[in-house]
């Protein structure tokens, strides 16, 4: 019963091919020790061969002044600005409105993102980051199985030299997801998101009920036709003058 109720709460999620189904296992201890001695090595090895550090790359970005006192006052604004564009989205009334306020809210979340950028671009290229990348990468090799439930790279080198980059690259970000405790379509749960799923779902219902309409006056519009040419054919009948039959003469 354990093995059962540990199968159902598997994470899943489907291979870049649409058909082939994953599944996401929790790591061994041995996992995450062999994945954090590769974040000590490739964090040592970018360390040695000059790459800079979080704490330096701040101090880069500083004295250039991408980052600092405006960086974040604008961050702040931008963040109240998309915190208001969703308060206006949920006191929306009508269908227009939702769609309206929808595409405004998923603008100021690109904006803000976009602004987040000047620091999240550059620290992608630190010696942390590549190190966690190192982490991130052997993890998946060992937590990624499928449907027979074997691994399906049964060494890290597999994983490396894996020829489908699709399916490497989307097992790395679905296993991201699942450390950071994140679900899969996360993105799909936005306010914005929510809404225009509910807008599309509100207008495909509005079309097919149109179409309804439309099949109902057309079924209405035929049966009309068809009674109205019977009753024209009755009244032909009906109005036709009958025949006199004539009297046979007696003979004398």
């Amino acid at each position: 019963m354990a093995e059962e109720t540990k199968e159902e709460i598997k994470r899943s999620f489907l291979g870049p091919d649409g058909v082939s189904m994953y599944y996401i296992t929790p790591p061994s201890a041995n996992d995450i020790r062999e994945a954090d001695w590769h974040y000590s090595k490739t964090y040592t090895r970018s360390l040695t061969e000059g790459i800079t550090t979080s704490a330096e790359m701040m101090d880069i970005l500083r004295r250039r002044g991408i980052i600092g006192a405006e960086f974040e006052k604008r961050a702040s604004e931008l963040a109240a600005i998309l915190n208001e564009k969703i308060f206006n989205l949920n006191g929306a009334q009508t269908l227009e409105q939702r769609r309206d306020r929808a595409v405004e809210v998923a603008e100021a979340r690109d904006e803000l993102f976009r602004w987040n950028q000047r620091l999240n671009g550059p620290m992608a290229n630190t010696c942390e980051q590549m190190a966690d990348d190192s982490r991130l990468e052997y993890l998946t090799s060992c937590m990624i199985t499928n449907s027979e439930g074997n691994r399906v790279w049964p060494k890290h080198d597999d994983y490396l030299k894996e020829k489908n980059q699709a399916l490497a690259l989307k097992s790395r970000f679905e296993v991201m997801l699942y450390l950071q405790g994140l679900e899969s379509d996360f993105l799909e749960k936005t306010p914005e998101a929510r809404a225009m799923k509910d807008i599309q779902a509100e207008v495909l219902a509005q079309a097919e009920e149109a179409a309804r309409t439309i099949r109902a006056m057309e079924e209405e519009e035929a049966n009309k036709v068809t009674s109205d040419n019977v009753e024209a054919t009755v009244e032909i009948v009906e109005d036709k003058p009958k025949k006199v039959k004539k009297a046979k003469k007696k003979s004398a």
